[in-house]
């Protein structure tokens, strides 16, 4: 007797677009967070901080996204 193959490529299916579905929510998190703590700190623009190579700001922008991404990923699973 041959093995059904069918139940894992649906699972395969299923797993796909469990990762895109992560992936989209964490992209709207990371995004939708970045604009309000943005919108919580109207005297830095930090686009304007980050060209003119200011560094603290850039240490503080990876921290927040570290930070962010520890706790979408918990989010996700």
């Amino acid at each position: 007797m041959r093995p059904s193959t069918s139940g894992a490529a649906v699972d395969f299916a299923n797993y796909l677009i469990s990762i895109l579905i992560s992936l989209a929510v964490g992209l709207v998190g990371f995004v939708s967070a970045y604009k309000i703590f943005d919108w919580l700190t109207p005297g830095v623009n930090f686009s304007d901080q980050l060209r003119a190579d200011n560094r603290s700001v850039a240490i503080f922008l990876a921290g927040l996204f570290v930070g962010l991404g520890l706790l979408l990923g918990s989010a996700v699973k």
